[in-house]
């Protein structure tokens, strides 16, 4: 299991640097945007000398691979210890604050709205997919799966949106505009993060109950879940200890999959019920085009994804021992 989780771990070096590729140079390179305009607007784009001071304030004066050495922390050569290695991923070029430190306020923020909102779709979506597999072909059974193609086929913003929309004309409600943090008043934030984290749960619970049943059915028509009955175990051991546990195996893919999935998804509904994480924040960044910020992002993503791959590998030993990892 070590070797197999080293191994692993290593496999996601090489990963993370097409990923700091990719949208490092996708920024500078194949973008026909620039933030320099961008920043001056169209009085400065007629001032040479305002447009390379602002460059070499705001270290784009090199060319794009200097830039990428320096951001990812390989120009120690020459004395410069700032970069991704070295646990800096720069600073905005808009507000000039540090990207590291904006993280560390929000990423909390989207993963504990993420966590909420995939909890809130295994809370219905498994035991809604085992009814709808005991009562196979009946109207429970019917109903449920018409009411997971429904709820996976809904835009989820527009949910959203309608949401506020009705509850202010109907009931006089709207979502809270000013955000407060968990160690600042834990009921208030609770009834924040309640409704954006169900909207956003629906969605994943529509395909998580179809798969729950699929996988279901077949478990039960299996050897041994007859053999299990034969030798009189109850209903309820047979179903929790022996069918449940095996066809969990491709739904725990799914959930450790889903769930960066989910975070980086919240980019919409963070801009809706007004709610300042990673996903409010790529947005205001992608607009100005603030490079730091984006690239630092990406990189965030893209590290919990992998990680999350490979917690749902290791889970399986767990759930079916017949897994081995050698």
């Amino acid at each position: 299991m070590q070797k197999y989780i080293i191994q692993r771990l290593l496999l996601t070096i090489p990963t993370l640097i097409a990923v700091t590729m990719l949208t490092f140079f996708g920024l500078r390179v194949i973008l026909p945007a620039d933030v320099i305009d961008l920043i001056v607007g169209e009085y400065g784009k007629n001032d040479p000398q305002l447009r390379e001071n602002l460059e070499a304030q705001l270290g784009l004066d090199s060319s794009v691979g200097t830039q990428y050495v320096k951001w990812v922390g390989l120009a120690w050569f020459w004395g410069d210890d700032r970069g991704v290695l070295q646990g800096n991923l720069g600073e905005s070029l808009h507000s000039g604050r540090s990207v590291m430190s904006e993280l560390k306020r929000r990423v909390p923020v989207s993963f504990e709205l993420g966590l909420w909102a995939q909890m809130t779709a295994i809370a219905a979506a498994v035991p809604m997919g085992v009814y709808a597999a005991l009562r196979q072909d009946k109207f429970p059974d019917y109903g449920l799966r018409s009411l997971a193609i429904l709820v996976n086929s809904v835009p989820g913003f527009w949910i959203a949106v309608l949401v506020i929309t009705f509850g202010s004309i109907w009931f006089n409600w709207a979502p809270p505009i000013t955000f407060k943090y968990i160690y600042e008043d834990p009921i208030a934030h609770f009834k924040i993060m309640l409704l954006p984290a169900l909207i956003i749960g629906l969605t994943p619970s529509g395909g998580l109950v179809r798969l729950v049943r699929t996988q279901m059915l077949e478990v039960l028509r299996q050897d041994y879940i007859r053999t299990a009955h034969a030798k009189g175990l109850s209903q309820n051991t047979v179903l929790y200890k022996h069918a449940l546990r095996n066809a969990l195996i491709p739904v725990v893919t799914v959930i450790g999959v889903g769930l960066p999935n989910i975070i980086a998804g919240t980019v919409i509904f963070e801009q809706i019920f007004i709610i300042p994480g990673m996903g409010r924040y790529l947005v205001d960044s992608v607009n100005n085009l603030d490079y730091p910020v984006i690239q630092g992002l990406n990189l965030v993503f893209a590290t919990l994804l992998m990680f999350a791959v490979l917690l749902v590998d290791i889970s399986y030993a767990f759930l079916d021992p017949r897994i081995r990892y050698r």
